[in-house]
């Protein structure tokens, strides 16, 4: 019989200092987010089918791991986390009407195409504020976006900000057919102006309604594209997606994280729960945003509770990437300590060990075997992330090695052995 030990297509392991570093990213965007007041909560890594059907507005069905319970139901693998929050929401907080702030982290799995080089297993960690559907909740969370990426230590980033409505408000005053939008929405996912402009001319459209769809794909850039958004139209619901983004701009200025901001009225999400603002953070060194996000006012009505909410995700794993080729460091150092003995001194080194435990030392003890010397261990230490030995060569003599340096100094273990 055929064994796998190999992972399967789109999942991989990680180990040593890479997996130091994730978690020592995950548990610094964890104080982070609890210090604007947001509170933990997890949900389960499957679901129910509806939670994700494609009334919800989340990915398709055909990227969706599917599977059934003993009694039949059809079961996924979360592929999304805010479909899952807002169905929890539901079901405990359904009485609330009180702003409520939570944040999670855990897997999401996407059965994407072999062809697209993504991981079908992800780490997400993000935050949602619901029972809020005001301007400053959506500065708020996307302060914390920004102040996400400084926390991991970029500081060359770009946050890209759009408002769903103004596109929609277009296309419907256009009558648009389903075809059409669809058509519209892909060439302006990748700023192809000309094909937009092409398509919206073989629409026999008013001249000024023309215009103002042809040029979507240019309003890009900082706060002066959102006057000449506003000068194309005189939709009211279109302005009033770029008067809310202009009073976002304001109050961003008070966090201090205006100048990391752009807005991109062309920008559209996969996930068509979004119904106002969305936003993407970028950095170099990953193609894809590390951070995504918007406010979704109807989706917790799909679940039976009437609340506004706006939340982003953090894809852990394309931030790591980031980190790693941009050369940044993050301060995961080699501190466990070695303590290696000969067996007749097992019970003085489980004593000396148990001791620096309590001082919160991390310290493994490992027999020395014969067969071995000292320098297989020193190579064993540094392939293990240890940062140094404590070898006990006798009772009496006990030294200190640091394996970075190769320095050897004694230590006094006379406490240890007195009165033994």
């Amino acid at each position: 019989m055929k064994r796998f030990i190999h992972t399967p297509e789109g999942v991989r392991d990680i180990m040593a200092v890479e997996c130091d570093k994730k978690r020592y990213l995950e548990r610094r965007i964890d104080k982070l987010f609890r210090s604007y007041g947001y509170q933990s909560i997890q949900t389960p890594s499957m679901e129910f089918f509806d939670v994700f059907a494609r009334e919800v507005g989340s990915i398709p069905s055909r990227d969706l791991y599917k599977f059934f319970d003993r009694e039949g139901n059809t079961l996924v693998l979360r592929p999304d986390f805010t479909p899952s929050i807002a169905r929890a929401a539901a079901m405990y907080f359904n009485q609330e009407e009180m702003p409520l702030r939570l944040s999670y982290s855990g897997s999401v799995f996407q059965n994407n195409s072999s062809y697209q080089g993504r991981l079908k297993e992800s780490t997400q960690m993000g935050v949602e504020l619901l029972n809020d559907g005001s301007v400053e909740a959506d500065a708020e969370v996307i302060a914390l976006a920004v102040q996400t990426m400084l926390r991991a230590g970029i500081t060359e980033f770009q946050v890209n900000i759009g408002e769903v409505n103004y596109f929609q408000s277009l296309v419907e005053e256009a009558l648009l057919d389903e075809d059409t939008i669809a058509e519209l929405k892909q060439l302006l996912e990748i700023k192809n102006l000309f094909g937009a402009q092409e398509l919206i001319e073989k629409q026999n459209l008013r001249k000024d309604l023309s215009r103002a769809i042809s040029e979507i794909p240019g309003l890009f850039g900082g706060a002066e594209v959102l006057k000449k958004a506003a000068d194309l139209t005189g939709n009211e619901r279109a302005r009033e997606a770029v008067v809310r983004l202009e009073k976002i701009y304001e109050l961003l200025k008070f966090y201090g994280c205006e100048k990391y901001v752009t807005f991109d009225l062309s920008m559209l999400s996969k996930y068509s729960y979004y119904t106002g603002i969305i936003f993407q953070g970028f950095t170099y060194g990953t193609g894809d945003a590390v951070i995504t996000g918007g406010r979704y006012d109807d989706l917790l009505e799909k679940f039976g509770k009437k609340a506004e909410a706006i939340g982003f995700v953090t894809q852990v794993d394309s931030l790591l990437n980031a980190i790693d080729r941009q050369k940044l460091t993050l301060p995961v150092k080699d501190i466990k300590t070695m303590l290696l003995y000969p067996a007749y001194l097992e019970g003085l080194a489980v004593r000396f060990a148990a001791d620096h435990r309590k001082q919160d030392m991390e310290v493994a003890c490992v027999r020395f075997q014969s067969g071995h010397v000292l320098d297989d261990y020193s190579e064993y230490g540094k392939r293990n992330q240890f940062g140094g030995i404590i070898y006990f060569a006798s009772e009496t003599e006990v030294y200190a090695i640091n394996l970075a340096t190769g320095e050897t100094e004694p230590v006094d273990v006379s406490r240890y052995t007195e009165g033994k």
